[in-house]
């Protein structure tokens, strides 16, 4: 089954994207289902059953939190929670929930002297790329990120293969542009929120990405595209 994990809608101030288009654009493209995850704020749980009911597709929420530690993706908490803008106290609260928690975009602009805006310092090895704080507390990495360039998704691969973590994709569309262009595949049926973070959890997932053809949308696993073999690396 294919899900985008990463896609932002109108619900979120950055966002044109409204959730009818996204379902018929993710449909069209082959999707399965999808995760919103809004900036800091959950979907009404109601509100999020209703439009999946009205659309007959499957349409689920997370949640993007601005950490201390950088973006993390969430899935499986109701609300914003007091506290969780540091990543440590976000692990305790989804321990608590039987949540899931993935580091976004982990490398966006690391190849520049704007690496986390300069709260940190950017890694010169993979394996100071890997030894960063938010991977000890995190069940997942997305690996492929639609607004992040090739060579920090590359560099994103390396470390989850490293660390043996689960490997994830999203677009991290705010418009109909770049929709389904990274994805998750998982092994087994999704149906739920409590799905998807079992999958990550036992890491029954892998990113891929979407290539066009005449026949249709095709979903190439990430790390054996022709694409990705040829990318520059560390």
């Amino acid at each position: 089954m294919i899900f985008d994990l990463h896609i932002h809608t109108t619900e979120s101030a950055d966002s044109n994207l409204s959730p009818v288009e996204l379902i018929q654009h993710a449909r069209r493209l082959g999707m399965d289902g999808v995760v919103v995850t809004e900036h800091d704020r959950c979907w009404d749980r109601f509100l999020v059953r209703d439009l999946a009911a009205e659309h007959n597709f499957l349409f689920l929420r997370g949640m993007e939190v601005s950490t201390d530690l950088g973006h993390i993706l969430v899935y499986g908490l109701n609300e914003y929670l007091p506290g969780i803008l540091k990543a440590e106290k976000l692990r305790q609260i989804v321990d608590d929930h039987g949540a899931a928690m993935v580091v976004a975009h982990p490398f966006r602009r690391i190849f520049t002297r704007d690496f986390r805006n300069g709260q940190e310092e950017a890694p010169k090895t993979l394996e100071e790329a890997a030894n960063r704080r938010v991977f000890e507390l995190s069940d997942g990495i997305e690996v492929c990120n639609g607004g992040s360039i090739d060579r920090e998704n590359k560099l994103a691969m390396e470390v989850c293969d490293l660390l043996g973590q689960a490997p994830t994709g999203g677009s991290d569309a705010h418009s109909d542009l770049g929709i389904g262009r990274y994805a998750t595949q998982f092994d087994d049926p999704i149906c739920s929120e409590a799905d998807v973070i079992a999958a990550i959890k036992q890491r029954h997932c892998r990113a891929v990405m979407l290539e066009k053809r005449t026949s249709g949308p095709v979903y190439t696993p990430s790390q054996t595209s022709k694409h990705y073999r040829h990318i520059e690396g560390w």
